[in-house]
Parts: structure tokens; C-alpha cells; sequence
């Protein structure tokens, strides 16, 4: 039993919720089933805030939880959830409130407390959640119901997603196998029932016998610690064997445990014809146990089909005590479970004539979900490739068309490179003839005496200087036209290649091709990996759901054989049942289209009367 609780201001908003639809219409025939207030839902909401406002510095006055059951405790009566709801008010101390249980469901209630006593007193919520966890307790004593602490106790510590993978990848595609690790614990288990009082070498014996490698940690004052196991192909990425230790198994199989089943040397104490027997009996336990796990061996029988641990382990008990073994029980025949039995009869609850439906619906959905799978594995294998490098991809097929289209504009690049020498010589020879005309310059200017001293003329320096305007103009003019034969070869290319500046892409690939080709197949690869494993992982999640639509129609043809075996009388109670249940069970749609239902015995808000006046008749508020 679960007790989950909240605090609140107004116990009207609860009532209004708990005689509502719920948050996706689950709320089915809400009534009030244990309570000291009486009255209409409202009425009593009111009666319990009235209380509380006598203590109007209280922020959260009133208390509410629900008490929830799981599926294996069924559906109990009203008048067992009032037991339980009152006596679980009276060992929170709230017994002397206004409290009232609703039940809506089939599993749960809610309880609804003022903390605010009648006397205008203020009960503690002091370590409320201990003290309802307690009581919760005793009550799944007191009615024989499933305890919370055993459900929710872990064995050992649970398979996370990343193991899960892990298994998934070194088992290959083996649904029904389970994690290692919760092999390791059902294996090692069956050898500790087995070996049960016969030591150590019997216990690692049958480690050796059930396939499980072990390691003994011993420390060196040869103290022993406890176990680690590991089984075949149970390794790492690396290839490196994964060992676990015994509390990373299950709790129960730690030294401090483990030690005191198995036990030390059965020999001092039992004589060697006795120790034969346990050795036998063990040994039937294990090949037994293999048998069960569909792991038999070529010696064992194939007629043995459960495990007898138990009863075997209490033979050898009574022979150890020199007690006559007790005759083994006759197996009982088991009953029709109940159609509301949803564990073991799911789809009770379902018409007759509606399961046929129900199976072709799913052998359609079955059919769909295989086509979409099998499309998987084809693009899964087409990006597989392309992640391998066995096919090319888009980026690298790209770099090639951009390389063949620049190497279709080759002649005009190079006409377009040797345009740009061309004027590039040019303007060096025209900066060579203006430094000359400048110098040519300087000189004329000068007076003969210079002129003189520096070994020229001056008809010279004239004749110097307009032999070089000459060249300035003849090699402007050759620039000029090699700037027009460059910008004719730029177009030519464009037009050639399709490419904006072909010229510019042309270098850029023959100084950097070998790093945009790694670029360009490690870019494919990393695309092609990812694609892959979406496509895988769609693969698995359609493989499960196709296995859970296998098993949904296996189970809706053992409910459909079950009904065609079953007695008579018993199939028309059921479908009688059935069709009460039904009946009682609104719609959907209808409960949506009248809105919230009105509590039994309200009036509509229009006919309700207002509450007269505290002055009495006559007087106003």
C-alpha cells in the first residue's frame, strides 16, 4: 500500500476533483465510502474548510493522500477500503477532525482531512510521511495485503540502459535471452540452493557445472572477502573479460550470506554414505535447474520439467534430523482465474465476439510494421555502405563535379593566368620607364657646369627622356590589352565551368585537394554512421513492437481457447458480467458531452436555496 499525501488550502477544489472525470476521465461511480462528515460532496467540503478557517494563520490546513493497491492485491470492497481508511485516520491522530474518503477507481481512495480538531485545535503533520508509511504497514498486515517494502526492495543493483545496449550488441538478436548480469544472479543462486551445506568446493564445482566463471577474493592474511563471476563472451569493447562482484549480482550472495548457506565441510559431521546422498541430490538439483532454463544436457532427462529446490532441500533437512521425509504433495488442479484477474487474463474483460477482430487488427498492424522494418534494413544497409566507404557519397561526389567542371575551363584559366603575366610584365616595364623619364628629367634641368660633372647633355637627357614617354605609352597600351584578354578568358571560363570564379577555385583545389578529399569522405562517413544507426534503432523499436503484438495475440488465443473449454455456467456468468460492466461504464464521448458528474442526491446550481443569514429570517448579510 501506497500513501502518497499533499497539503492544501480549501477542501473544495479536492471534492470538486474527486467527483470529477480526472485528468483523462478515469474517475468511474465516485462515492463517499468512510468519513465522520455527512451530506452532499459539496456539503461536506464545505464542513471540513469551516473547520479549518478557525485557525486562520494556517497556510495549509487541510491534509489529503491516497492509499493505492497494487494489481496483485485485486479489487476490494467499499466496506474493507472503510475499515482501512478509518483505522489508518485514527493512527495519524486525525480521528478527532472532519475526514471523508472517496474512492473513484478500482485501486485507490483519497482521504480528505481538516487539521483542525472540532475543538478548534490544531493537529501536528509532523513527521506525517513516517508515520503514514507505518501505518500503511500495519495495515497490509492486519488484511493480508501485498507489502510495499518487498515489492519495491531491490535484489541487487539494476540493469541501466547503457548494459542493456551493451548485451543487446554482444548477444545479437536474442529477445528472450536476459542481461547477463541477470543470468549471472538466476545461475548462481540455483548452484548456492544446490550446494546448501556442502561447502565451498561443492558450491565452485557447480559454478564450473552451470557455465559461470568465478574468482575467489581472497585477502592476503587468506581471509575470504567473497566472489566475482563473470560468464563466456561477457567482455568489453576492448575484448577485456567483465568481472562482477557478488553485491553487484544480488545482495544475497555477499560473503556475509553466502557463507552461511553453503556452509564448510559437510564431512566432519555427516558420515561419507550421507554426504554421497547430498552430493547426488545437489547434483539432480542442477541438472534439473537446466532443464528448466532450456539448457539440458545430453544425460538429462527430458520428462523433468520444473525446478525442486525447495522440496528437495526440505528432504534433505529432514533426513539430516533423522525425521521421516514427508510423502510429497498431489499436484492440485489449478481454477479458471477470474475474468477481472488482469495478470493472468489480460484481455478478460474483452466481448467474445470481439477477440477474432482484436487478432486480424493485430496481424494487420503485424503485416505494416514488417514492411516498415524490412524498408529499414534496406536504407540501413544503403548508409551502412556509404559509412564504410564502400559507396561514395554526396560530398565527395560533389568535389568531383566541382573538379571536372573546372578542368572543362582549363584552357581558358590558363589563357586567363597568362593574360595576367602578361600584364604584370607590362606595368614592370612602364615603372622601369617612368623611373627613367623622371631621372631624364632631373638632368635637362640642371646648368651646363652640372650637366657637365655628371657626364651628359642636355640634348642628351631630352632625347633620353622622350625615348622613354615613348615605352611608358607602348607598355600602358600592352597592359591594357592584357587586361582585356584576361577579363575575355575570366568570362570564357565562368561560362565553361558554370563556376564564378573558376580560376580562384582552380587554385584552391591544387593546393588544398588531399585535405578537402579527408574532409569530404570523413564528412560522408560520419552522415552515413548516423543515418545507420537510425534506420537500426527504428529496426528494434519495430522489432518490439511487432513482438508485443505477438504476444498480445497469443494471449488473446489462450483467452479465446480458455472460454471454449471452460464450463458452461461459468462462460454465460461471464459474459453476463461483462456486459453489466459495460453497461455501467459510460462512454467516453457521453461523459465529455454531459460534462462532470453531479454528485447523487445535489440539486443543479439554479434550484439550490442560499443558507439563511446568521441574523435569522429577514436579514441581510
Amino acid at each position: 500500500m501506497i500513501a502518497n499525501i499533499t497539503k492544501g488550502r480549501k477542501a473544495v477544489g479536492a471534492l470538486i476533483y474527486d467527483f470529477g472525470p480526472g485528468r483523462r476521465d478515469e474517475h468511474i461511480n465516485p462515492r463517499i465510502v468512510a468519513g465522520n462528515v455527512t451530506g452532499t460532496p459539496l456539503q461536506v467540503a464545505r464542513a471540513i474548510d469551516h473547520t479549518a478557517r478557525r485557525r486562520p494563520g494556517i497556510a495549509a490546513p487541510i491534509w489529503r493522500t491516497s492509499l493505492s493497491l497494487p494489481d496483485e492485491d485485486g479489487i476490494l470492497p467499499d466496506a474493507q477500503w472503510a475499515d482501512i481508511a478509518t483505522a489508518f485516520i485514527a493512527d495519524m491522530g486525525f480521528d478527532g477532525a472532519p475526514w471523508v474518503a472517496v474512492r473513484h477507481g478500482d485501486d485507490h481512495i483519497h482521504l480528505t482531512v481538516s487539521r483542525v480538531d472540532w475543538a478548534g485545535q490544531l493537529l501536528t503533520d509532523r513527521w506525517d510521511y513516517r508515520r503514514a508509511r507505518e501505518a500503511a504497514d500495519r495495515l497490509e498486515e492486519e488484511h493480508d495485503l501485498v507489502r510495499a517494502r518487498d515489492r519495491f526492495r531491490a535484489e541487487g543493483p539494476q540493469v541501466r540502459n547503457n548494459e542493456l545496449e551493451a548485451s543487446k550488441r554482444r548477444r545479437g538478436p536474442e529477445p528472450d535471452r536476459p542481461p547477463e548480469r541477470e543470468e549471472l544472479r538466476r545461475l548462481v543462486r540455483e548452484v548456492r540452493d544446490a550446494s546448501r551445506g556442502l561447502g565451498r568446493a561443492a558450491f565452485e564445482s557447480g559454478l564450473a557445472d552451470a557455465g559461470v566463471h568465478f574468482r575467489a577474493n581472497e585477502a592476503s592474511t587468506g581471509r575470504m572477502n567473497g566472489y566475482s563471476f563473470t560468464l563466456d563472451g561477457l567482455v568489453d569493447g576492448a575484448g577485456e573479460q567483465i568481472w562482477h562482484t557478488a553485491s553487484k549480482v544480488a545482495k544475497d550472495l555477499r560473503w556475509a550470506q553466502l557463507k552461511d548457506v553453503i556452509g564448510d565441510d559437510p564431512t566432519a559431521g555427516l558420515d561419507a554414505a550421507a554426504t554421497a546422498e547430498r552430493v547426488d541430490r545437489a547434483t539432480e538439483m542442477l541438472r534439473r535447474g537446466r532443464i528448466e532454463r532450456g539448457a539440458g544436457q545430453p544425460g538429462d532427462h527430458p520428462a523433468l520439467s520444473t525446478d525442486p529446490a525447495a522440496r528437495i532441500l526440505a528432504q534433505w533437512q529432514a533426513k539430516a534430523a533423522g525425521q521421516e521425509v514427508p510423502a510429497e504433495a498431489l499436484p492440485t488442479q489449478e481454477p479458471v482465474p477470474a475474468w477481472t484477474d488482469k495478470r493472468r487474463r489480460p484481455h478478460g474483460a474483452l466481448a467474445t465476439d470481439s477477440i477474432p477482430a482484436e487478432i486480424k487488427a493485430a496481424r494487420r498492424q503485424i503485416s505494416t510494421w514488417q514492411a516498415e522494418m524490412e524498408t529499414a534494413r534496406s536504407n540501413a544497409r544503403t548508409w551502412d555502405g556509404m559509412a564504410t566507404g564502400a559507396v561514395t557519397g554526396p560530398r565527395v561526389r560533389e568535389l568531383h563535379q566541382l573538379a571536372a567542371k573546372v578542368e572543362a575551363a582549363r584552357p581558358h584559366i590558363e589563357a586567363e593566368v597568362t593574360a595576367h603575366k602578361d600584364r604584370q610584365a607590362a606595368d614592370t616595364a612602364a615603372d622601369a620607364a617612368r623611373k627613367i623619364w623622371r631621372e631624364a628629367n632631373r638632368l635637362k634641368g640642371l646648368g651646363w657646369l652640372d650637366l657637365r660633372r655628371e657626364g651628359t647633355s642636355r640634348k642628351a637627357e631630352e632625347k633620353r627622356a622622350a625615348t622613354a614617354s615613348e615605352a611608358i605609352h607602348a607598355y600602358v597600351e600592352q597592359a591594357s590589352k592584357a587586361t582585356s584578354r584576361a577579363a575575355a578568358a575570366s568570362r570564357a571560363a565562368q561560362k565553361a565551368s558554370g563556376l564564378p570564379w573558376a580560376e580562384g577555385e582552380d587554385r584552391r583545389l591544387r593546393a588544398e585537394w588531399p585535405q578537402l578529399l579527408a574532409d569530404a569522405q570523413r564528412g560522408d562517413q560520419d552522415e552515413g554512421q548516423a543515418r545507420r544507426d537510425t534506420e537500426l534503432a527504428r529496426v528494434e523499436d519495430l522489432a518490439r513492437r511487432i513482438e508485443g503484438a505477438e504476444t498480445r495475440i497469443a494471449r488473446l488465443g489462450q483467452e479465446g481457447e480458455l472460454r471454449r473449454t471452460m464450463p458452461a455456467g461459468q462462460r454465460q456468468a461471464e459474459a453476463r458480467a461483462r456486459s453489466a460492466a459495460a453497461r455501467s461504464t459510460p462512454s467516453t464521448a457521453r461523459r465529455r458531452k454531459a460534462g462532470p458528474a453531479r454528485p447523487q442526491g445535489e440539486q443543479p446550481a439554479h434550484l439550490r436555496r442560499r443558507p439563511p443569514s446568521p441574523g435569522g429570517p429577514g436579514k441581510t448579510r
